[in-house]
């Protein structure tokens, strides 16, 4: 079996999975380092799998989502995409679906934030260049 090399991550990557995690732990109450882990309790996991589904949802390749989340393969991030997925379409109104949407909603606050900072500080460094 051939070594791949793998793809450096961008430091906004970095940054929009850092987003992801916070965003899961604020909507579950858990704490980030426990996302980040392997604990098995049913609310860490589905926050951890909430973070895979945001990730995801951004475009990131569940490849790079199992790196940036410290996992060894993809297959992690593929499962918990599908079971939050599966969540979603079941259109539940209370457990976890409310969770997941007001994750989902912290996330969007933190990249609106994230990118209109970046944006201001690039207008800051064209206004220097002249």
């Amino acid at each position: 079996m051939k070594n791949k090399k793998k793809r450096k991550l961008s430091r906004d990557e970095l940054t929009y999975a850092k987003m992801a995690v916070v965003a899961a732990s604020f909507a579950y109450g858990v704490e980030d380092h426990e996302i980040l882990g392997n604990r098995k309790p049913e609310r860490v996991a589905v926050a951890r799998q909430t973070a895979y589904w945001i990730l995801r949802k951004s475009g990131m390749s569940f490849t790079d989502i199992s790196e940036v989340m410290g996992k060894k393969c993809h297959a992690s991030p593929i499962y918990g995409y599908k079971h939050i997925e599966n969540i979603l379409e079941l259109n539940i109104r209370g457990g976890y679906a409310v969770c997941i949407r007001k994750a989902f909603k912290h996330y969007k606050d933190f990249y609106k934030k994230y990118n209109k900072v970046k944006m201001e500080r690039k207008i800051k460094e064209l206004e220097n260049a002249f």
